[in-house]
């Protein structure tokens, strides 16, 4: 292997985090959990797996895992594992416009009260708290 290539697996050891019980063995029907630090980050192409002492950088393939030895391959790899720092655009959120038999309903309300629930469930007028400021 190209040494760029053992350069970005040691890069990418960096920013994984370890996970407990991610590595399990099956033998017939029972199911254990392997007692090694696995270190695992994915991307829809790529895996990246480290089990001390080992790495391995691999493309998802139709035929299984394959281990990736091209130096291009691998920074292509890095590249696919970065997240961005950006939250996804969404919608703007449109005002909502409030009808208005409701708005005059709401302006009838006193200065330092708010509706509230009685026992029963029916509506009543409830004093505001006024905070203070520390």
């Amino acid at each position: 292997m190209a040494k760029t290539v053992e350069k970005t697996k040691s890069a990418l050891k960096l920013r994984t985090q370890a996970r407990d019980g991610a590595l399990t063995l099956r033998i017939g029907v029972k199911k254990y959990v392997l007692p090694f630090e696995v270190r695992l980050l994915t991307s829809n192409e790529y895996v990246f797996v480290h089990i001390p002492p080992c790495a391995e950088i691999m493309k998802i393939a139709k035929s299984g895992l394959e281990v990736v030895t091209d130096v291009a391959t691998a920074d292509e790899a890095a590249k696919s594992f970065r997240r961005g720092r950006k939250r996804p655009a969404g919608k703007a959120s449109s005002k909502i416009e409030v009808p208005t038999d409701i708005s005059a309903a709401l302006s009838k309300i006193p200065a330092g009260y708010k509706i509230g629930y009685a026992a029963d469930g029916s509506l009543k007028l409830v004093r505001s708290r006024k905070r203070q400021k520390k």
